[in-house]
């Protein structure tokens, strides 16, 4: 796929097909995310791909304590303090699927880097580790679009369960959880983003 057309193609998806993603696919996929720039070309950047069932279970479950945001009432006590309607609409979207999305695809990508604790972090500069391994995530996400794969980018709030439950070394933290697959929907156009709204020249 020609590289502007996966840009418009890749889309955040949560529901998939049970279809097994080919093997030559997550592989590609992968490498196109070690090919993504680092800061001081310091790759430290690590895949584990959850497989077994039960271990993605006991690992999304019990050490992510993920979970399907059900309840109505729940649901916008936990997205009211959010302020941005657009983005509470994202998330009464996406909270009834936290769970399901995860234990249902295909394949369960988890993302780490190697970065100091957050409380030790002083200027912007030391977070170059954290904004390489997004590129990294980037690299993959539009990899997916180019093969006819969709997932989902997700971000916890606390990981030192599924660090323990996955055997995650001291120094690496997760980047992202991405369940990714075929998509079980047909695809729609996402709302089309101006240019002219967000250009500036010389000056804001």
């Amino acid at each position: 796929m020609e590289f502007y057309e996966a840009v418009k193609k890749r889309r955040t998806v949560r529901k998939f097909q049970p279809t097994p993603v080919e093997e030559e696919k997550v592989i590609r996929i992968l490498e196109a995310g070690l090919k993504a720039p680092s800061n001081a070309h310091l790759k430290y950047w690590e895949f584990i791909l959850l497989r077994d069932p039960g271990k993605r279970r006991e690992s999304i479950v019990k050490g992510l304590k993920a979970r399907d945001l059900k309840d109505k009432e729940e649901i916008k006590r936990f997205i009211e303090p959010l302020g941005e309607e657009t983005l509470k609409e994202v998330y009464r979207r996406a909270l009834p699927l936290q769970l399901t999305m995860m234990l249902e695809a295909p394949e369960l990508l988890i993302v780490c880097y190697k970065m100091k604790p957050l409380s030790e972090v002083k200027t912007y500069f030391e977070l170059n580790p954290l904004a390489s391994v997004w590129m990294c995530i980037e690299n993959i996400m539009l990899a997916m679009a180019a093969e006819g794969l969709y997932g989902c980018t997700y971000t916890a709030y606390d990981t030192d369960g599924l660090k323990k439950h996955l055997g995650i070394p001291d120094g690496y933290e997760v980047a992202s959880v991405i369940p990714f697959g075929y998509p079980r929907e047909k695809q729609t156009n996402r709302k089309s983003e101006t240019l002219e709204d967000s250009l500036h020249i010389d000056r804001w």
